[in-house]
């Protein structure tokens, strides 16, 4: 009984030490994301350039560290998985995991999508206006770009314009900043 129970305890204890491995690679992550889309917020840029600076410390820590704590938890979850004795997960195991993998594949596909915007300025010529399903673009550039209605009953066709907008090089579909028409 006593080596039975020895087993147990140590198994106890590499569970315990997977899951605070996890916490702290999760903690990294969310922390690193959170900080990310905060540090995008011009609002806070303009209110305190140092806040806005600081936001992106958790991502850079994030990045570096995140790897070493995959690879920690990792090496921990198998030594778990192979130490235990076989057995079913429970309902509320899957739900937690499937949870967590799919935080995680959400805040991948986010950041991959927000890896490919670019932030354009210039004067340029109104090529096309459009509007679909109640939305409004501007075609400048060969991009399509997201206005408010005023935006788009002011705009020209023809007409240079400075401006300045936020598009995704893979879509080429983008949000406008500023315009203002060249005199």
């Amino acid at each position: 009984m006593n080596q039975n129970e020895g087993h147990h305890n140590k198994l106890q204890k590499l569970y315990e030490t997977q899951k605070v491995a996890l916490y702290v690679l999760l903690g990294l992550i969310y922390s690193g994301f959170l900080g990310t889309q905060l540090g995008r917020i011009q609002a806070i840029s303009d209110f305190n350039y140092t806040l806005h600076e600081l936001l992106f410390v958790p991502a850079t820590l994030a990045l570096y560290l995140g790897p070493v704590m995959f690879l920690v938890y990792f090496y921990l979850l198998i030594k778990y998985i192979k130490k235990r004795e076989r057995g079913h997960w429970g309902i509320k195991s899957a739900a937690k995991t499937i949870s967590v993998i799919a935080s995680i594949v959400a805040i991948l596909i986010i950041m991959n999508h927000q890896s490919h915007e670019v932030s354009t300025a210039g004067i340029f010529v109104l090529e096309q206006k459009h509007l679909v399903e109640g939305k409004y673009y501007l075609v400048i550039d060969e991009r399509q770009i997201k206005v408010s209605r005023n935006e788009y009953q002011l705009a020209e066709v023809e007409n240079e314009y400075l401006v300045s907008f936020i598009w995704n090089s893979r879509s080429k579909k983008g949000i406008l900043e500023t315009i203002e028409p060249v005199k």
